[in-house]
């Protein structure tokens, strides 16, 4: 019995060691277990795993760039565990926390400046925008397939408000919103559409975790001036191809 009871101290120790030590791990580790070809990566960080402050860059391949302010996390316990997580841009704090399916992330919303949108693609350096983009997204569960949301709902509403390029002088030249639903059992479908001119867009694609495929056009509206629908030809150009005598460029993005 001694022995048992020794056996069991022993246990008890060795797990509030381990706890200890898990506790107290450095929140640069957070680096070595994100993907480098994620989307979101942590640069740099100061504090432990569950409570720290870090530098993040967001962005695809050569793309990437750093976000100008830090973001904040720390472990809670009331209403269960979860991590939470605070960015000036965030509209309030978001929540990662488990589920018996992977892991649970509360509905939020952020706002951020258009020029974030050269980490997506390489034709956005090329339009260098402007305005600002308004993302929100439901409750979702992220898991080993494609992220789920409750009812079928759109995973992300993605909103270019009061969008701008330097590549022309029409200000604003629309507003547009990219909408994300489920699709595939590995695809997310796609959905572009104007939400007020005169640059008019549309299209519709999917995005897998391999790829993303996109194909739309882009167009003035027939009530826009000469003025503007000349101002607005070399950003077209610069877009895609025309398809001809509609006088409509193709955007295709792969």
């Amino acid at each position: 019995m001694m022995r048992g009871l020794r056996f069991a101290w022993i246990a008890l120790l060795v797990a509030v060691l381990v706890a200890a030590a898990l506790w107290s791990l450095p929140a640069r580790w957070a680096m070595a277990f994100i993907p480098e070809s994620s989307p979101v990566v942590v640069t740099d960080a100061s504090g432990t795993m569950w409570s720290a402050s870090a530098t993040v860059a967001v962005g695809v391949g050569g793309l990437r760039r750093t976000l100008p302010d830090p973001v904040q996390w720390r472990l809670a316990f009331d209403g269960g565990p979860r991590l939470v997580i605070s960015h000036p841009w965030l509209r309030g704090p978001l929540a990662l926390s488990p589920a018996w399916n992977g892991l649970r992330l509360s509905a939020q919303s952020l706002q951020l400046p258009a020029s974030v949108l050269t980490t997506v693609h390489a034709l956005f350096n090329t339009l260098d925008p402007g305005g600002e983009v308004h993302l929100s997204w439901p409750q979702l569960v992220l898991g080993p397939g494609m992220p789920s949301s409750k009812d079928d709902a759109p995973l992300l509403t993605a909103q270019w408000r009061n969008a701008s390029s330097s590549l022309t002088r029409v200000r604003p030249m629309g507003d547009y919103t990219l909408v994300l639903k489920p699709g595939s059992s590995d695809a997310i479908a796609l959905a572009l559409a104007t939400s007020r001119g005169p640059l008019m867009m549309e299209g519709a694609g999917t995005l897998s975790r391999s790829r993303a495929q996109f194909d739309g056009k882009a167009w003035v509206e027939e009530s826009a001036s000469g003025d503007t629908h000349a101002a607005l030809q070399g950003l077209l150009a610069a877009m895609g191809p025309s398809t001809g005598p509609d006088s409509q460029t193709l955007l295709k993005i792969r």
